[in-house]
């Protein structure tokens, strides 16, 4: 079964998430995937009526299975999950409370809305986040895939292939070493000025082969090209973004949203206007020794 027959994305009726329809109706329709919808509104109305107000588009209603649950937003996402195999989730960074006044700014906390922050950090499915100042740029043509030493790095490599594969785009792999030495994986390692055209090269490529490992060879020559560059992360990273045309950045995740880890990808989600791909690192299968 494809990882991605099934897309959920959720929908309060605010302008701002109903940006995420737009991407993941396209996303269904060339995965030809089924399209779910969660409604947020606890609204005694008809099906018609609720995707009017959601922002539906009608040309779309004939795909969409619309779920009403009665139930928190966060625990009816999460919930439907699992329970339609959901395989990719859609949704924007903030929805009605991000329209509210004042509320438009880089502020502490509010990067993202409590719901997508359950989302990102309770969900084992990968989210495609659409960053405060997202702009929509359909179709997409290729993506950037961050790889740092890490098995989450490895799980969104592997995961961005295959879709690359499933949708004709190409791959271009990054490494960015922390200049101010905060990198926990590949730049750690590093001891001299010239490592970038030495030892990393030799340990790149390994990387690379690592989290393509499991990848069938049609889907790891999606990869098309691989960076190596050097400074503060999240500024590299915008600027290989916007000079390569990315239309979707893959990015391992783990953990909570406003931990300290999560300080680079904070600073990304509040720069660009490209959607992220949060893949959660696969959980180990458990083993009771007898």
């Amino acid at each position: 079964m494809s990882p991605f027959a099934s897309i959920l994305v959720p929908l309060d009726g605010s302008h701002k998430a109903a940006l995420g329809f737009g991407c993941a109706a396209w996303l269904a329709s060339r995965l030809d995937a089924k399209l779910h919808v969660v409604s947020a509104t606890q609204r005694e109305v008809s099906a018609r009526e609720e995707l009017s107000f959601l922002q539906v588009p009608e040309e779309h209603w004939p795909r969409v299975v619309l779920h009403r649950p009665a139930a928190q937003p966060e625990g009816a996402i999460l919930s439907a999950l699992a329970r339609h195999e959901v395989g990719l989730v859609v949704m924007t960074a903030r929805g009605e409370a991000g329209e509210a006044p004042g509320l438009s700014g880089a502020q502490p906390g509010k990067i993202v809305g409590h719901v997508t922050r359950a989302v990102i950090e309770r969900s084992g499915v990968p989210v495609l986040l659409l960053p405060p100042h997202y702009r929509e740029a359909l179709p997409w043509e290729r993506i950037l895939v961050p790889v740092s030493g890490e098995p989450e790095a490895d799980d969104a490599l592997a995961l961005a292939v295959r879709l690359a594969c499933a949708l004709g785009l190409e791959v271009q792999v990054a490494h960015v070493a922390d200049s101010e030495g905060r990198d926990e994986g590949l730049a750690a390692r590093a001891r001299y000025a010239d490592a970038l055209h030495h030892e990393y090269a030799g340990r790149l490529e390994g990387l690379i082969a690592r989290g393509l490992a499991q990848c069938r060879p049609e889907e790891s020559g999606r990869v098309t090209a691989v960076a190596l560059c050097r400074g503060d992360v999240a500024a590299e990273l915008q600027k290989l973004i916007e000079g390569t045309g990315a239309s979707l950045v893959a990015v391992g995740w783990r953990g909570r949203f406003m931990a300290g880890r999560a300080r680079v990808l904070k600073q990304l989600i509040q720069a660009i206007t490209t959607p992220v791909l949060l893949v959660q690192p696969e959980a180990p299968m458990l083993f009771r020794l007898k």
